[in-house]
């Protein structure tokens, strides 16, 4: 339980120096194992998209990443990822479902302002990373779609998409639950959303319980720090999103009641 420790995960989310060597020895480990059972090829690939670039992602959440997106190639519908950092983890999606659409939404200026409740673990701005230094590590990735800005009002005019599978990486509550709002009810039966920091960040799993509390759904935690969702395809009326007075803080979200039932009261 150490690594929920708040004081540990400021000390160390706060410092890039701290983070690439914690999730760099953790990974090395993972990789031992991983490289007695699994393709080579794989493992190579997962390497190949950390080079030049910070990951938050160990090679075990890296892994399960990459084989989840490549199952959900199989059904009909896009792909998405919200909270992209420096691209890692978009490069996997990608190259999991080559020819498929991976749409990405981030405000490409750090973490939005955290409730009071989270703050002393995170801070507005942390996890920088700047559009034109993303754009420029996925530009060789021709089905990868640009949304920058606060979210959700970066979905508009995206109503009609449906999608296969959604990757969540964005820490905070509000955050989190406004990207259920919007995907939720865009997911194909069968759809995939995964998280990450799930069993790390209290913000997280309260989000999906408080989402998911009159839905029929209910979290899978994976060993790493993930949990994910699959969609029954219940119908219901999608979020609309509506852009917050003075256009700040993603995560703040505007719906019809149905679309969120329990969760927007939350």
């Amino acid at each position: 339980m150490w690594m929920k420790h708040p004081q540990v995960q400021r000390i160390v989310g706060r410092s890039r120096l701290l983070r690439r060597g914690a999730i760099g020895l953790a990974s090395a480990i993972e990789s031992l194992s991983l490289r007695g059972h699994k393709r080579g090829d794989t493992l190579a690939l997962i390497r190949r998209s950390k080079r030049g670039r910070e990951s938050l992602l160990t090679a075990n959440e890296s892994f399960t990443l990459y084989g989840i997106a490549h199952a959900q190639a199989a059904l009909d519908g896009e792909m998405a990822e919200f909270g992209v950092f420096e691209g890692t983890s978009a490069s996997l999606i990608a190259a999991a479902a080559p020819g498929r659409a991976l749409h990405l939404f981030d405000s490409f200026a750090g973490l939005p302002e955290p409730r009071a409740d989270e703050r002393e673990v995170l801070q507005r701005g942390q996890f920088e990373a700047s559009l034109p230094r993303v754009r420029a590590r996925l530009a060789d990735l021709d089905m990868v779609r640009f949304h920058p800005g606060a979210f959700p009002a970066s979905t508009a005019g995206l109503d009609a998409l449906r999608f296969s599978f959604v990757h969540l990486d964005v820490d905070l509550y509000e955050s989190t639950l406004a990207g259920l709002a919007f995907f939720y009810p865009r997911m194909v039966r069968g759809g995939i959303i995964l998280s990450h920091d799930y069993s790390m960040l209290p913000g997280v799993e309260r989000a999906f319980a408080d989402f998911l509390a009159t839905r029929p759904e209910r979290p899978i935690e994976l060993p790493s720090t993930q949990a994910m969702i699959v969609c029954r395809g219940v119908p219901e009326t999608p979020a609309v999103a509506a852009v917050p007075p003075d256009g700040a803080g993603a995560g703040r979200l505007s719906v019809h009641p149905a679309a969120t039932r329990r969760g927007a009261a939350a």
